[in-house]
């Protein structure tokens, strides 16, 4: 009986603390993107995101699933920079939804606005791998480019929901003052390590390696998209013994075992960290994914000193 008076005691607390609707139903193709929806919507918003933490966001399967998922949605949040390229011009047209469509009021482009760093000169090819030829789409790994993605998404629900714009547009504020509180603890955290260098599985450090003074000095994967072979992981491993390179990242989707048998013949450590909200359980959001992070680099790049 008292197990029964507590599961009712917890759907009831549940009950009171969700709206009995959401002015506005936003679905994202990022979780570090509905995580910034959710911040900024509040209580007016229903937030849904079709790539999950733990998954590449490069391949998600276009299936039914999502198409449906997102039938009803008022907003769809996009990453841009052709990072969701692969799927979402599958699964946008397939829900049927005109609200959402590319062009629509409802479509967003989360990375208007954002500085973007790595645009290639001259001709893209894909013998370089899976190349992005926009620039390096992973722009949310640097915080303050989430009080971009902030300010467009209070943009967008205002002119849908005017109502609601005076909330909104609080709501970006205030978050834009949680990541500039968090920001010096970040960077206080990783001072000590400025001009250490990393290696990464991905390139998808970029933006983070440059907001808090870091080295990329290589990357697990020869060339983008490219799974490494044991001759490169060898001369990668040689090459980072000889410049005292010791931390390896990589992120729950990718290669564990390549990453360790990197780290393990560079004399190093490999450390899995999320890029997106998710990717460990956690990273519940934006904030707590960068505490995350932070900690992590801080603990392995501390070892190699």
């Amino acid at each position: 009986m008292k197990h029964k008076k507590l599961c009712f005691a917890a759907i009831l607390a549940l009950a009171l603390n969700t709206p009995a609707f959401a002015d506005l139903k936003v679905a994202a193709s990022l979780s570090d993107l509905a995580s910034v929806a959710e911040s900024v919507g509040g209580k007016h918003v229903s937030v849904i995101s079709l790539c999950k933490g733990y998954e590449d966001p490069h391949f998600v399967p276009a299936k039914p699933s999502l198409m449906k998922a997102i039938q009803n949605a008022d907003v769809f949040v996009s990453v841009g920079l052709e990072l969701d390229g692969g799927w979402l011009p599958l699964v946008i047209p397939g829900s049927r939804n005109p609200k959402i469509q590319v062009g629509a009021p409802g479509f967003v482009d989360a990375s208007e606005g954002v500085p973007v760093l790595e645009k290639p000169v001259g001709t893209v090819s894909r013998a370089e791998g899976d190349i992005h030829p926009l620039g390096n789409p992973h722009y949310y790994m640097d915080p303050k480019n989430l009080e971009v993605v902030a300010g467009h998404l209070a943009r967008v629900f205002s002119d849908l929901d005017p109502s609601n714009a005076a909330d909104y547009q609080a709501n970006a504020k205030a978050f834009d003052g949680k990541i500039e509180s968090a920001l010096k603890g970040w960077e206080k955290e990783l001072k000590p390590y400025a001009g250490s260098s990393i290696v990464t599985f991905h390139k998808n450090f970029v933006y983070f390696a440059d907001r808090f003074h870091l080295k990329l000095f290589g990357t697990v994967e020869p060339k983008p998209g490219i799974p490494p072979n044991p001759r490169y992981l060898a001369e990668t491993a040689a090459a980072m013994k000889k410049a005292g390179v010791k931390v390896v990242v990589y992120q729950p989707y990718y290669d564990a075992d390549a990453s360790r048998e990197l780290a393990a013949k560079a004399g190093g450590t490999a450390v899995e960290v999320p890029t997106e909200v998710g990717g460990v359980p956690q990273a519940k959001d934006v904030l707590s994914k960068f505490d995350f992070i932070g900690s992590a680099l801080a603990q392995a790049l501390g070892k190699g000193k």
